[in-house]
């Protein structure tokens, strides 16, 4: 329940009001599938819809994702019986990839793209059917409700899939099988290919070879999700190859067969956009469920206003107290936040006065929600502990909302706690489990689910559980301390799931993720406060859980650390922190994110000796260096120091030549850049030279250069995306400087390979090995993975864009920028061959190989005359902002959106190929940087046509 609270009794009130707007009770048996749904992108990202954005994204020429994922779906369903009960969406496809029936490419790629979301808490029907949901929203179309809570079949199911041949009698009782009357007939078989096409390759009688681009025939002309399959059938203008085309004449215009069944009744409905994507929601729902008999669904899957994470109590050190972590994700589709608090009661249920606080941890974002994460962490005493809390929203105005999970708190069960810091995972595999339990319960037992390879074709692996009772090791305060072993084989630790319980308590759904490889002991002695001596002094406890490390310089992390191992380390540094017991951290200045926290927040042992303590879970225990010497920006003969610049909107603020080392220092980047007019220093390793300095790099304050060089730490070496800028002196040669002495660090290559010739393609500027993630892309304007991959492959894909990469082998990414702040990683990173060119390099996993065109012009927003460019701006498309017209066009351009839109205030493009038209704003928009607008024009690749519910928007002159 939520409630507004006006005054400042909201402490006390939090217990006592209800309210009436119902958020979904948590825990869920839907947690999991929620997450999946609605977390594409940010902090704690599931990234499912990286397979299927941008809409135009797909596994090689003539590919769209999107359409595979529905078409996956359909197949899976397609052979259901409601009659019966049997069959539906009950993931048989899994078993059935091989089957005749379903023929093309897509099927074996698709399972693999949704694998790794299948586990004991998310069923591979489930994760289909969120799949239809995803591929639909990608690509612009309506929201699909999905209910959760389908089986997954163990074998494959019948056959019986409406193939082409079919007669117009056959598709009736086909789909009269599923529950789908002729009418909806019509109308899913026009909402299943609005995207999409035919590949010769699979149906040469209906694509015969070399007659269309790719040998791929599409649906209709457009690649997003809208009507134009009924509006160009019905206006004669069709070139769907099930319509038109070789298929008139073998009996496989199976579209046109179906269309007309009704005489053109429900097709000539489906002009309107709105009627549309009305039966489109409606006919993928029934879609998906269509499942077998003893099957109950949930209710909708809709995403939480408010929901905890990784809720951890943990016993620490002498038995006496007790910490507690975790994050509480805020719903901020519709709201601004200016703080967050829990409210709790202790173990005995009496309300505790003094709320826990939170920090800003990351925002993520769907189709249609935005979310913002706050973490916590604090202790309790232990003989008092906590049984639930509320959570209380303080909004920038200073109204409040109390969250109470519909009457019911956030109940925290302290009767049984996983013990993170004394379990561990050796190298062989063995995990190591330990619990506290409170005296009284019965023994734990542990529970382990893992995955296991089946074999080849299914590429979906299935799931066994095990439960090991777990052995008494000795008591501390009012627990027993139990532990338990269980060895994985080959890769299972990766996906595994294992929890504790003892009778009705349990502390479930953990992972093996950052386990150390050695246990560690609890000690019934709690750890003294803080270390001194005559080289440091303590600082307090500083949070870490900003966008950026509290101290970025230099990391290292063992099961052994101390307090003065982390000083030794750091010794050339002004601060050092310890965090999480085995983490140690080093720095010249903390940043600003990083604020200072009750001293109790760093309450966890050094790993290397727990008398000591080692922060907490975000937490650091901040030590100053009392013998540190002062850093500077050097004196380089023959160079100007110039200050401190941003790297460049455009590309690289120096981007001729470039290189990195883990004993980088000034002078050795002079040395390197041999004479260049322009040298700079970046994020203490990286060196880069230039002869100009690029688009929209400009000089920011001496403070953003705050790393220090690897290879001096007396010396500054800028930080991410700001480097320590020279300039060579007038007159000065570069006889002047240096011979070359740098020797870059490398790190092992994962397999083998022959030494290949550097990164070279004519016509571009290679740019070097760049890290790379799922979630954050260093290229993320549009992809796509081959068998075939090369340089020339890949930049003709990539055409008109600034900048492309190639990455584990197979994979090609286009890009304007280089974008979420990648690394520059030592060049034996990028070790995979190019699965097209074996003489080539194609990155490697989370590497990128990055070049630049010499000749491609960065993108812009264009002059239209009438019209001003406004600036980037959120959208939805539950709430559009401009709702009066809207085209969608796969040419689409500036000057085309504006002469559709015919005069009105306001036009803007979205998604690419979206153009939407308006005198009012009808829903609120925020401006957003310029740099969220970062999908091309398809009708242009020089224009930006804004993005995923980002706005181009241009305002009437």
């Amino acid at each position: 329940m939520t409630w507004l609270v006006l005054t400042l009794t909201w402490i006390f009130l939090a217990y006592q009001q209800h309210g009436a707007a119902a958020d979904p009770t948590w825990p869920s048996s839907v947690d999991e599938l929620e997450d999946i749904m609605f977390l594409s992108t940010g902090y704690r990202a599931r990234g499912l819809a990286k397979g299927v954005t941008p809409c135009s994204l797909g596994q090689g020429p003539g590919r769209l994702s999107a359409a595979e994922w529905i078409r996956t779906a359909f197949h899976d369903m397609a052979t259901g019986n409601v009659y019966t009960g049997e069959g539906g969406l009950d993931a048989s496809i899994v078993f059935e990839t091989t089957n005749s029936e379903n023929i093309g490419p897509g099927f074996g790629p698709t399972l693999v793209t949704w694998a790794p979301f299948f586990s004991s808490r998310a069923s591979m029907a489930d994760i289909i059917a969120i799949g239809v949901y995803t591929a639909t929203r990608s690509c612009g179309g309506p929201v699909i409700p999905v209910r959760a809570g389908r089986k997954d079949a163990t074998k494959a199911g019948s056959i019986g899939i409406p193939l082409p041949e079919n007669a117009i009698g056959t598709f009736r009782n086909q789909f009269l099988r599923t529950g789908y009357s002729e009418a909806e007939m019509i109308a899913f078989v026009a909402c299943g290919h609005t995207l999409g096409g035919v590949h010769s390759s699979a149906f040469p009688m209906i694509v015969p070879a070399n007659t269309a681009p790719n040998d791929y025939a599409k649906f209709d002309n457009t690649d997003v999700f809208d009507n134009k399959i009924a509006v160009e059938y019905l206006g004669g203008t069709s070139k769907d190859p099930l319509i038109v085309g070789s298929s008139t004449g073998n009996g496989r215009n199976s579209d046109a067969r179906v269309f007309a069944a009704d005489g053109n009744v429900t097709i000539k409905a489906m002009q309107n956009p709105e009627t549309f994507a009305s039966m489109c929601t409606k006919m993928f729902q029934k879609m998906i469920e269509v499942v077998p008999t003893g099957v109950t669904l949930t209710d909708p899957i809709k995403p939480y206003d408010i929901k905890p994470y990784d809720l951890q109590l943990t016993l620490l050190d002498g038995g006496s107290e007790i910490s507690f972590t975790g994050d509480i994700r805020i719903r901020t589709t519709q709201r601004s936040v200016a703080l967050v608090q829990l409210v709790y009661k202790d173990r005995n249920g009496a309300s505790v006065s003094t709320p826990i606080s939170t920090a800003h941890k990351g925002d993520a974002s769907g189709f249609d929600d935005t979310f913002t994460f706050y973490g916590f962490s604090t202790q309790f005493p232990a003989d008092t502990s906590i049984s639930s809390f509320n959570v209380v929203i303080t909004l920038p105005g200073g109204a409040t909302e109390a969250h109470d999970n519909n009457g019911a708190g956030y109940t925290v069960d302290d009767r049984i706690m996983y013990q993170f810091p004394q379990s561990c995972l050796d190298s062989s595999g063995k995990l190591t489990a330990v619990a506290a339990v409170r005296n009284g319960l019965s023994s734990p037992n542990l529970q382990v689910v893992v995955k296991n390879p089946r074999p080849s074709p299914v590429v979906v692996p299935s799931l066994s559980a095990a439960s090991v009772s777990m052995a008494i090791q000795s008591a501390i305060g009012s627990y027993q301390l139990y532990s338990a072993t269980y060895s994985f084989i080959d890769s299972q630790a990766q996906s595994a799931l294992f929890g504790v319980s003892a009778d009705s308590a349990s502390d479930n759904n953990k992972n093996t993720n950052s386990l150390p490889s050695t246990c560690v002991t609890l000690n019934p002695t709690a750890p003294s406060s803080t270390q001194s001596s005559s080289a440091f002094a303590y600082q307090g406890c500083y949070s870490d859980n900003g966008p950026n490390r509290a101290l970025p310089a230099a990391t290292t992390a063992n099961d052994a650390m101390t307090t003065e191992e982390c000083a030794a380390f750091c010794s050339k540094f002004q601060y050092f922190g310890l965090e999480y017991s085995r983490e140690c951290y080093c720095g010249n200045a903390l940043d600003a994110s990083s604020e200072i926290m009750g001293a109790t927040d760093c309450n966890l042992g050094c790993l290397g000796n727990s008398t000591q303590l080692c922060g907490g879970a975000s937490r650091l225990s901040l030590y100053k260096n009392l013998k540190y010497v002062p850093m500077v920006n050097p004196k380089i003969d023959g160079y100007n120091y110039l200050g401190c610049y941003s790297e460049g909107t455009a590309g690289r603020a120096l981007a001729d030549s470039t290189t990195a080392s883990d004993s980088m220092t000034v002078k050795s980047c002079a040395a390197f850049c041999n004479g260049a007019p322009y040298f700079g220093v970046e994020y203490g390793r990286e060196c880069y030279c230039g002869a100009i300095l690029g688009v929209g790099s400009v000089i920011k304050p001496a403070s953003q250069c705050s790393i220090a060089c690897a290879g001096n730490s007396t010396e500054y070496c800028g930080a991410a995306n700001f480097l320590n800028l020279y300039q060579m002196v007038s007159g000065s040669s570069s006889s002047s400087t240096p011979t070359p002495t740098l020797t870059s660090s490398t790190l092992a290559s994962p397999t083998p390979m022959p030494t290949l010739p550097a990164p070279f393609l004519a016509g571009y500027a290679y740019q070097g090995c760049f890290t790379d993630t799922v979630g954050l892309r260093t290229l993320g304007a549009k992809a796509y993975g081959t068998e075939s991959n090369s340089y020339v492959s890949c930049a003709t894909f990539c055409d008109g864009y600034a900048f492309f990469g190639v990455e584990y082998g197979r994979e090609c990414f286009c890009g304007n920028n280089i974008s979420n702040n990648p690394l520059l990683a030592s060049e034996s990173d990028c070790n995979f061959q190019c699965t097209g060119n074996s003489s080539q390099v194609c990155g490697a996993g989370n590497r990128l190989n990055v070049f630049q065109s010499n000749t491609a012009t960065p993108p812009s927003n264009p002059s239209i005359s009438g019209y001003n460019f406004t600036g980037c701006y959120t959208d939805s498309v539950a709430q559009r902002t401009l709702n009066e017209r809207v085209l969608f066009d796969d040419q689409m351009t500036i000057a085309k959106c504006a002469t559709f839109c015919g005069g009105t205030k306001y036009f803007g493009t979205e998604h690419g190929g979206e153009c939407y038209c308006g005198n009012n704003f009808a829903h609120q928009s925020t401006a957003v940087p310029e740099s969220d607008c970062s999908f091309l024009c398809p009708g242009n690749h020089g224009q930006y046509c804004g993005a995923e519910n980002r706005l181009s928007l241009w305002t009437k002159s």
